[in-house]
């Protein structure tokens, strides 16, 4: 894929809609503080169509480039979550150990376990990434009649056969 050449003007715009949240308006004015006309929106609109801004474009002037994607995917993949423990001695434990306390309200204790379910998100987004999954096909059954008539265009004609 080639980098498409932008002037200094046209990625302080682009920049500028990222930091706005995609404001036009704002954008516009960023770019063009002496402009002082009610159209900022307008121009920024007809310069942002001028500009036909690829998504990759936008993720890269985030920062999201592909190293970035997958670190954020391998962290999701290894996702764990805080719960709330309340520890219960064994059986064997509770009357020789008094270092566990009995079970209550008061004694809660937190503990990271893995997130399967946030787990399984991010390993669904990996593999439609690097498309593993397989192509979706689609059965289509159409039932219906045609009626095909024969129509004699020359009949309307003055043509003599």
């Amino acid at each position: 894929m080639s980098k498409i050449k932008r002037t200094i003007k046209e990625k302080k715009f682009i920049k500028a809609y990222i930091e706005n949240g995609g404001n036009i308006t704002k954008s516009y004015l960023s770019v063009n503080p002496s402009y002082k006309g009610n159209a900022a929106c307008e121009l920024g609109r007809q310069l942002l169509k001028k500009l036909e801004l690829t998504d990759d474009e936008i993720m890269e002037e985030l920062g999201m480039d592909d190293r970035y994607i997958m670190q954020k995917i391998k962290e999701g993949i290894e996702a764990t979550k805080v719960v709330s423990v309340i520890p219960i001695k064994p059986k064997e434990a509770q009357e020789n150990n008094p270092e566990l306390p009995d079970a209550n309200s008061k004694n809660v204790e937190f503990i990271d376990v893995e997130d399967y379910p946030t787990r399984h998100k991010y390993i669904d987004m990996l593999l439609k990434l690097k498309n593993k999954y397989p192509a979706e096909k689609k059965d289509v059954n159409l039932t219906g009649n045609i009626t095909i008539e024969k129509v004699d265009y020359t009949k309307d004609l003055d043509v003599k056969s």
